[in-house]
C-alpha cells in the first residue's frame, strides 16, 4: 500500500504540476500570443520560429492549435503559415521532455520553497508576479511528482503479478502504442505521456522498444485529442485542427515503420541516431520524442502548398466567416488617410445593404436567401472599428479627421440599428407564431422600405428626403397598439417600441449625412 500510495501521489502531483504550468504560462502570454502570431507569420521561417517559441512556452501543442484556429477563423493568419507554425510548435514541446530526464528533485524543493515564501510574505508585487509564481509552483510539483513516480515504480519490478503481465506482453510494441494513445486522449498532452513512458522504462516496467512505441502512440493520441475537442468548430477554424491531427498521425505511422525496419532488418535509423547522441537510456528516449516532432516537420515542409489546398477543400470558409470578413480594408491602406476613409465608407455600405435582409424572416411572400448572421455583422463591425481607431491614431488634416470621426459615429449608429433589428425580428417571429400577422407584416414592410433607401443615399437631397420619410411615427404606433388586445399585447407593445427605435436610428443616420447631427 505504501508503494501504491507513493506511485498514485506522484502521478497526482505530476498531473497537477503539468496542468498548472501549462495553464499559467498560457494565461501569462494569451493576449501577447495572438498579437505575436498576427505579426510574426510573415514568412515560413518566421512562422516556424514563432511556433517553436509558442510550443516551448505553453508546452501544449493543443493550446497552440486552438489559438491558431481562432486566428484562422478571423482571417488573421493564412493556411500556409499555419502549417509550419503548428509543425514546429510540436518540436517546442520537446523541451519539457528533455528537462524531465534530469534528476531535478532538489530544484523542485527550491522552487516550491521560493514560491511558498513569496506567497506567504506577499512579495509578489501586488499580484503582478502571481501567474509566474503559480507557473513555478506547477513546475516544482511536476518535478517532485516525477521523483515520487520513479521511487514508487522501481519496486514494482519485483511484484509477481507485474512480472507476469510484462512476461505475457513480451517485447510487443502494439499494446504500449495503444495505451500511449489512449492515455494521451485523457491527459491531453503527448509530452506528459512520453515523460511517463521514460519514467516507467527507468523503473524497468517497459522495455526500450516499448517505451519508444508508447511515445509514438502518445503523438497519435495528441492528434486524436485535438480532433475530438474541435467538434464544435466549423469553417476555416477546423483547418489547423485537421492539419495537427494529420501531422501527428503521419509522424506516428512513419516512425513505427522505421522502428520495424530498424529492429527487423538492422537498418540504422532513429534508434541508431539517438544511441550515437546519448548514452543514458532516458536521454535517448527524450531524443526520440524530439526527432519524432522535428523530422516530421522537416519532411512535410516541401509539401505545404499542396497541403494548404487540401485543407481549404476539407474545411472551406463558412457563410458566417465570409460575411464577417472585410472586403476592402487592409493594413497598408492606413498610410493614406483619404483613401482609407473611402474604404471605410465602402465597408459601411456593405453593412447597410445587409440590414434590409435581416427582416426577411418576418416579411410576407419573401423567399429567404442566404441567412444574414447578426454575429457575422458584429464581427465585421468590430474589424471596421479597429481600422478607424488605428486611423485616428495617425496624424491627418483637420477635414480628414472630421470625416473619420463622422464615420466612427456612423458605425456606432449602424451597430445600434443592427442590434435593434435583431431584437425586432425575434419579437416579431414570436407574434407571428401566435397569429398576430397583419400589423406585424405591415410594420416589417414599412421598416424594410426605409432600410432599403439607407444604402442609396448619394447626396444631401437624398439624405434629407430619407430623414423626412423617417419622421416621428408616434401617432401611427398608437393606432396599431389599440388594434391588438389579449395575451400578445405586451409583446406587441415591445415590438412597436423597437420599430420606433429603428426608425429613429435610420433618421439619425440620414441626418448625419447632411451634417445636421
Amino acid at each position: 500500500m505504501e508503494m501504491l500510495a507513493g506511485l498514485f501521489g506522484g502521478l497526482g502531483l505530476f498531473f497537477l504540476g503539468v496542468k498548472g504550468l501549462s495553464g499559467q504560462l498560457a494565461a501569462m502570454a494569451g493576449g501577447r500570443m495572438r498579437a505575436a502570431m498576427a505579426r510574426g507569420t510573415s514568412g515560413p521561417v518566421q512562422a516556424a520560429a514563432l511556433g517553436l517559441l509558442l510550443g516551448a512556452v505553453t508546452q501544449s501543442s493543443n493550446a497552440v492549435t486552438f489559438i491558431a484556429a481562432s486566428m484562422r477563423s478571423a482571417g488573421m493568419i493564412a493556411p500556409r503559415r499555419v502549417l509550419p507554425l503548428l509543425a514546429w510548435a510540436n518540436v517546442g514541446t520537446a523541451g519539457l521532455v528533455l528537462v524531465a530526464t534530469l534528476d531535478l528533485r532538489i530544484a523542485a524543493f527550491w522552487l516550491l520553497g521560493i514560491v511558498g515564501f513569496a506567497s506567504y510574505f506577499a512579495t509578489d508585487r501586488g499580484g503582478r508576479w502571481r501567474p509566474l509564481l503559480a507557473a513555478l509552483a506547477g513546475l516544482g510539483f511536476m518535478l517532485l511528482g516525477l521523483g515520487l513516480i520513479k521511487a514508487g515504480a522501481a519496486p514494482l519490478r519485483d511484484v509477481q503479478i507485474v512480472r507476469a503481465v510484462l512476461a505475457f506482453g513480451g517485447d510487443a510494441w502494439l499494446p504500449p502504442f495503444l495505451v500511449g494513445a489512449l492515455i494521451t486522449l485523457v491527459a491531453q498532452s503527448s509530452s506528459t505521456v512520453s515523460i511517463l513512458a521514460i519514467t516507467l522504462k527507468a523503473a524497468g516496467l517497459l522495455s526500450f522498444d516499448q517505451a519508444v512505441a508508447t511515445i509514438y502512440g502518445a503523438s497519435l493520441g495528441s492528434g486524436l485529442a485535438v480532433l475530438l475537442l474541435a467538434g464544435g468548430l466549423e469553417g476555416t477554424a477546423r483547418q489547423p485542427v485537421l492539419w495537427q491531427a494529420t501531422l501527428r498521425a503521419a509522424g506516428s505511422a512513419l516512425f513505427l515503420l522505421m522502428l520495424e525496419l530498424e529492429r527487423g532488418f538492422d537498418i540504422p535509423l532513429v534508434l541508431w541516431v539517438v544511441e550515437q547522441l546519448a548514452h543514458e537510456l532516458d536521454t535517448q528516449l527524450a531524443l526520440v520524442f524530439l526527432l519524432l516532432q522535428g523530422v516530421t516537420a522537416l519532411l512535410v515542409a516541401p509539401f505545404h502548398r499542396s497541403l494548404e489546398r487540401l485543407l481549404e477543400r476539407w474545411a472551406p470558409a463558412s457563410e458566417t466567416e465570409t460575411q464577417s470578413r472585410p472586403r476592402y480594408l487592409y493594413p497598408q491602406a492606413l498610410e493614406d488617410a483619404p483613401s482609407a476613409l473611402g474604404l471605410v465608407i465602402a465597408e459601411q455600405r456593405r453593412l447597410a445593404e445587409r440590414l434590409p435582409h435581416m427582416l426577411d424572416p418576418v416579411r410576407e411572400d419573401v423567399e429567404e436567401g442566404a441567412a444574414i448572421s447578426s454575429v457575422a455583422m458584429a464581427a465585421l463591425e468590430a474589424e471596421i472599428a479597429r481600422f478607424i481607431t488605428a486611423l485616428l491614431a495617425r496624424e491627418m488634416p483637420p477635414e480628414t479627421l472630421h470625416e473619420a470621426v463622422r464615420l466612427q459615429a456612423r458605425l456606432g449608429l449602424l451597430t445600434a440599428l443592427r442590434e435593434t433589428l435583431s431584437e425586432y425580428v425575434a419579437t416579431a417571429q414570436g407574434l407571428l407564431e401566435d397569429g398576430t400577422v397583419r400589423p406585424v407584416s405591415a410594420m416589417a414592410e414599412a421598416l424594410h422600405l426605409l432600410l432599403a433607401e439607407l444604402p442609396e443615399i448619394s447626396d444631401d437631397a437624398a439624405a434629407t428626403w430619407l430623414a423626412d420619410l423617417a419622421s416621428d411615427r408616434g401617432e401611427m404606433m398608437q393606432r396599431l397598439r389599440r388594434q391588438v388586445v389579449g395575451a400578445t399585447q405586451e409583446r406587441f407593445f415591445a415590438l412597436t417600441g423597437l420599430f420606433e427605435r429603428a426608425v429613429w436610428l435610420i433618421r439619425r443616420l440620414a441626418l448625419l449625412e447632411t451634417g445636421d447631427v
